[in-house]
């Protein structure tokens, strides 16, 4: 008997398959959300160091900022009855302090180095946002062929420096897209980013600004003054001029006026019409010999002034030889020539001659204050145009009231100073003849360290 294996025919087994993974696409919202936590760590990062001042440069000369801090500060007790605004020109050329004096009110400089009209509207729309004042003097030199949008180099670095100084952030913002182009946005808001490059160029001025600092606030009045020349022109260079081709004499036939600078001529007047402000157009001068063909030049820029029917107090024409000497003005020939402290003198009292000739109705006398007196006294040019107080046994009133055959002096102050003291004559100009290129002889009598002598003084 055989026996027969059947085998059963099985189907072929199927290959076991391995279960399918699908990658399903990231949602939008997902990288959206990625992106934005990105940006929120480097802008966090941006802010922080930004607030920090790391990438902030060498500020040790920042007087634009230096200038904001204080206006913010001065306008948290008091007024300010005049704001000024321009650029090197103004700071240079006009002394705050003198003029607070001399009017009996509180002066403000708010300018900027190298910048020109529109940054001056902006700064005064922030200040009249701040504290509005009873007049806004804007100084002509900012007025110039210019486009914001095309400042390079210097002059944008410049623009930068008012831009970050000043606070207000709205304000800020609106004026963003007029005074930068969009590749200059986030350099404007930020020292990060426009001086990231510290981190391979200058790790010395990070590693200053990472350290603790001392305040800047020496508590003294401080009125936007800038002291940038004490010495006026030096016989070297007033020949100069007697050498064709060698003086960089400005021409007033190169001036010209950009539509972007006339356009805000008109905003700058109307920003002072609807706050009820008097505005007043400054030109300080440079030397006379400096400039050729002026006529021009303010015939130019009276084109684009006189439709607005403005003040406009003009100290380069008509030029005063007398007062404005060759050391009221910096020792140069370069186009581009500032104010001396003794030149700012000069021109500050000329100002406030003509602000007292066309607004003493607008302007309030505070010198009769106790507040107002209190913060001045002893300030630069206080007592120049005020007596020391009787109980004040440091700066002396020595005499008033002297009546001489041709003249009345005032008052004989002594004030004291650092180095030497000085002896102030005060005279009554009302019943004497021109004083000027003349001297005031005193015969002075005192005791030093137990001598007596009797010498004469000559006062200018």
């Amino acid at each position: 008997m055989s026996s027969k294996h059947h085998k059963k025919n099985h189907p072929p087994k199927k290959p076991v398959q391995q279960p399918v993974r699908v990658t399903k696409p990231k949602s939008i919202w997902a990288i959206l959300i990625k992106v934005m936590v990105v940006v929120i760590i480097i802008t966090g990062a941006v802010c922080y160091t930004d607030s920090k001042d790391w990438f902030a440069p060498d500020d040790s000369n920042n007087h634009t900022q230096r200038k904001w801090n204080a206006y913010y500060k001065f306008t948290k007790d008091q007024d300010v009855d005049i704001v000024l605004v321009g650029n090197s020109h103004l700071y240079t050329g006009i002394n705050p302090t003198n003029l607070s004096c001399a009017l009996g009110a509180n002066c403000f400089i708010l300018a900027a180095p190298g910048t020109y009209l529109t940054d001056a509207y902006y700064c005064l729309k922030e200040a009249i946002a701040v504290c509005k004042p009873k007049i806004a003097i804007v100084e002509t030199y900012a007025i110039r062929d210019y486009q914001s949008h095309e400042l390079v180099d210097g002059a944008l670095s410049d623009e930068f420096q008012s831009f970050y100084a000043r606070r207000n952030v709205s304000q800020k913002l609106s004026s963003t897209p007029v005074l930068f182009t969009s590749d200059h946005y986030l350099a404007a808001w930020s020292n990060t980013i426009r001086n990231h490059n510290f981190i391979f160029t200058n790790r010395e001025q990070i590693k200053k600004n990472t350290q603790p600092q001392k305040s800047k606030d020496d508590g003294k009045l401080y009125l936007g003054r800038f002291v940038s020349f004490t010495t006026g022109m030096a016989d070297s260079t007033l020949r100069k001029y007697d050498i064709p081709g060698a003086a960089s004499i400005v021409d007033g036939n190169d001036f010209s006026i950009s539509d972007e600078a006339k356009e805000y001529i008109k905003k700058t007047v109307d920003l002072c019409r609807e706050n009820d402000i008097e505005l007043i157009f400054l030109t300080l001068p440079m030397y006379h010999r400096h400039i050729q063909n002026y006529d021009v030049w303010k015939s130019r820029l009276n084109e684009d002034l006189s439709p607005y029917n403005p003040k406009w107090l003009d100290m380069q024409s008509p030029y005063d030889y007398d007062a404005f000497v060759p050391e009221c003005f910096e020792n140069t020939v370069r186009a581009n020539q500032h104010m001396t402290y003794l030149g700012s003198l000069v021109a500050t009292y000329k100002l406030a001659h003509f602000i007292r000739a066309n607004f003493s109705e607008k302007l309030p006398n505070k010198s009769m204050d106790n507040k107002w007196n209190n913060l001045f006294y002893g300030e630069e040019g206080y007592f120049e145009n005020y007596s020391p107080r009787t109980s004040d046994t440091t700066n002396i009133l020595l005499f008033q009231d002297i009546v001489l055959p041709n003249m009345t002096i005032k008052e004989i102050d002594v004030i004291r100073k650092t180095e030497n003291d000085l002896l102030l004559v005060k005279i009554n100009k009302d019943n004497v003849l021109d004083l000027h290129k003349k001297k005031v002889q005193l015969v002075v009598e005192a005791s030093f360290n137990g001598q007596h002598f009797i010498t004469g003084v000559e006062v200018g």
